[in-house]
């Protein structure tokens, strides 16, 4: 994935794009030239959506332990 591909994708696109690329990959017609390019292009993206999840997830935790220590100074 090159830095503009990254700057632009964001998880709402990278999973639609991960639907797309699925549905490619049920049908039974697929160019099996194109098949490697297509699993390559979907791991990337499967890669992208584990970080984003990866860093919201730090983020939350990070906001409740936040919240936490507020509640306990009152």
């Amino acid at each position: 994935m090159s830095t503009t591909e990254s700057d632009e994708l964001n998880y709402a696109t990278a999973v639609a794009e991960l639907d797309e690329i699925l549905a490619e990959l049920e049908d039974e017609s697929l160019d099996v030239d194109i098949l490697g390019d297509r699993v390559k292009r979907a791991s990337e993206l499967i890669s992208f959506c584990r970080d984003r999840i990866t860093s919201a997830k730090t983020q939350v935790e990070q906001i409740v332990a936040d919240l936490e220590q507020v509640g306990d100074d009152e």
